[in-house]
C-alpha cells in the first residue's frame, strides 16, 4: 500500500513539473489544427447558418471583417468576427457575436491566464459579454467593430467588457 502510493505521489509530482511543456507541445501541435476556445464558442453562438467574418491578425487590415459585419447585421444575419491583439504573455484576441435569436455578444479571449506565452490547450479562456441595450455597433479609429464604446480606452481591470483597449 505504501508504495503505491509512493509510485502514485512520483507520477503526480511528474506531472505537474512536466505539464507546462506538454501543454505548450500539444498546444503548438493541436490548437491550430482544431481552433481555440474563441473560435469554438463564436462559432456554437453564431450557429450553423451564420457569417463567419473571420479573423483580423495582430497589425492586420480589418476593413473585410468589419465590413463584413456591418452588412451581415444590416440584414439581419447572425454573424461572428474575431480581432486578434497584441497580447503581453499570450495570445489575446476581441470579438462580437449575432446569434440567431438576434443577441449580441462581446467575446474576450486570453489564450494563458498563467501568462506562459502563446495558447495553452487546457488554460485558455473566453468572456462572454452581453452587448448594452440597445445595441450599437460602432468601428473604433483602429477599424474595429465594437458593442461597448466608440473611443479606445484602457479597460477598468482584466475582466472590463472593453477589450479594445489599444
Amino acid at each position: 500500500m505504501r508504495k503505491k502510493l509512493l509510485v502514485l505521489l512520483g507520477v503526480a509530482l511528474l506531472l505537474f513539473l512536466f505539464l507546462g511543456a506538454v501543454n505548450n507541445l500539444l498546444s503548438s501541435w493541436l490548437v491550430p489544427m482544431i481552433g481555440d476556445r474563441m473560435d469554438w464558442r463564436s462559432r456554437w453562438f453564431m450557429g450553423r447558418h451564420g457569417i463567419d467574418c473571420g479573423e483580423v491578425k495582430v497589425h492586420g487590415d480589418p476593413t473585410t471583417a468589419t465590413n463584413c459585419v456591418l452588412k451581415a447585421d444590416s440584414q439581419g444575419r447572425p454573424f461572428r468576427v474575431r480581432y486578434d491583439i497584441m497580447g503581453y504573455d499570450s495570445a489575446v484576441a476581441g470579438g462580437i457575436v449575432l446569434t440567431p435569436r438576434g443577441e449580441f455578444y462581446g467575446l474576450s479571449f486570453n489564450g494563458d491566464p498563467a501568462g506562459q506565452g502563446g495558447t495553452s490547450l487546457f488554460r485558455q479562456h473566453v468572456t462572454t459579454t452581453p452587448c448594452p441595450r440597445p445595441v450599437h455597433l460602432w468601428v473604433n479609429p483602429k477599424g474595429r467593430i465594437n458593442c461597448f464604446q466608440q473611443q479606445l480606452s484602457p479597460p477598468a481591470g482584466i475582466t472590463a467588457p472593453n477589450f479594445e483597449p489599444y
